[in-house]
């Protein structure tokens, strides 16, 4: 064997990168005080480093290219399939969920799947396309959950999962999915593919703000795991989201995904020297936001996330608005609580009420 003449330590590849993180102050850090200037400064530099890392498309104003399929009857609630184009003619698929008897504008929510076989996997539909009568997974059929509580809900597939999938991976079997070669992609043309994915929300966003069924003023967001670091970076970016859940994902980058094996999509090249991911969360306040996390959690670990979680709860004290955030610690692994996520969504967003004499039909622009 050969003697080593320098310490070990000095002969890995790991010391400069932790040198970088624990030594190096983060280009975009939140402030420490309360300085009212230097937040908006800080808050309007981050989010354009945010979109430049993202590598975000420009908003766009185009029409809805949008196909339904036909509605379906549901206990309590209408069940619609449909597909709307987004950046550079890409199509996302979506449910839209609508309970019974409404009558006017309603709060609604965009709900964000993770790993696992796709957005049918939070409406309650199994991976053959029936609907389910046994117990769900992981995701506990979140978006179903919201809509019989009353929410308006829109479910996009996120892109390389479900029917957003390569072919080959789609042949491979339900739970495959494309992310590992569309990050690789990403990362080497500067596309990133959590920033396609971001850009896909904020046209779901856009095109949910059209839907007569739906108060633009009153939209909220609940992502879990991978749909968490969607549901991040889309509202840091774009506050039309009023109320914001993230389940099983709120941690530190460090003791995450950089800690444990994660799927590709979750890194951004150069992210890390600009922000940690409590930073980017801290982007929400003054807006309401619920921290769901289980003890038991593996790849999200509980002890990080509560460390990130004080780091949030610094803006929200700093904004004066520290009752607008709250958490979920429960007893459980990497999975939905719901246990305060769906009211907590409903006493923010249905604090706004529709303008005086609003109807369905007297939204204007909406699609039929």
């Amino acid at each position: 064997m050969i003697p080593l003449l320098a310490e070990q330590d000095r002969m890995g590849p790991l010391p400069l990168y932790h040198h970088l993180y624990n030594d190096l102050p983060r280009r975009y850090a939140m402030p420490d005080g309360s300085d009212p200037a230097a937040w908006t400064q800080w808050r309007n530099d981050l989010r354009r480093q945010l979109r430049q890392r993202l590598n975000l498309l420009p908003a766009s104003d185009a029409p809805f290219a949008t196909q339904y399929a036909p509605t379906t009857q549901h206990s309590g609630y209408r069940r619609q399939y449909i597909e709307f184009a987004s950046d550079e003619g890409s199509v996302v698929p979506a449910w839209l969920l609508i309970p019974d008897g409404i009558t006017t504008p309603r709060p609604a929510v965009i709900a964000l799947h993770g790993h696992g076989y796709g957005v049918d996997d939070i409406v309650g539909i199994n991976p053959d396309g029936t609907d389910r009568t046994g117990p769900p997974g992981y995701h506990a059929d979140f978006a179903l959950a919201l809509c019989r509580r009353g929410f308006v809900v829109i479910a996009p597939e996120l892109l390389a999962f479900g029917r957003r999938r390569e072919l080959s991976d789609i042949a491979r079997g339900t739970g495959e999915s494309s992310c590992h070669d569309a990050a690789l992609w990403g990362i080497m043309l500067g596309r990133p593919l959590l920033g396609r994915r971001v850009y896909d929300v904020l046209r779901t966003l856009d095109y949910l703000a059209t839907r007569p069924e739906v108060d633009p003023a009153s939209i909220g967001i609940m992502g879990l795991s991978g749909g968490g670091t969607v549901t991040l970076c889309a509202a840091a970016l774009d506050e039309r989201l009023r109320a914001i859940v993230l389940s099983g994902y709120l941690c530190t980058f460090r003791d995450s995904i950089l800690a444990i094996d994660h799927c590709l999509c979750n890194y951004v090249p150069g992210l890390l020297e600009d922000a940690e991911m409590y930073d980017l969360a801290a982007l929400f306040a003054p807006r309401p936001l619920l921290v769901e996390a289980g003890t038991l959690d593996q790849i999200f670990p509980i002890v990080s996330v509560k460390v990130a979680y004080e780091r949030v709860a610094h803006a929200y004290a700093a904004a004066g608005v520290a009752d607008h955030l709250d958490h979920d610690f429960f007893e459980g692994s990497h999975q939905i609580s719901g246990a305060k996520a769906y009211d907590f969504l409903w006493d923010w967003l249905g604090k706004a009420e529709p303008e005086e004499g609003a109807t369905m039909q007297s939204v204007q622009g909406a699609n039929a």
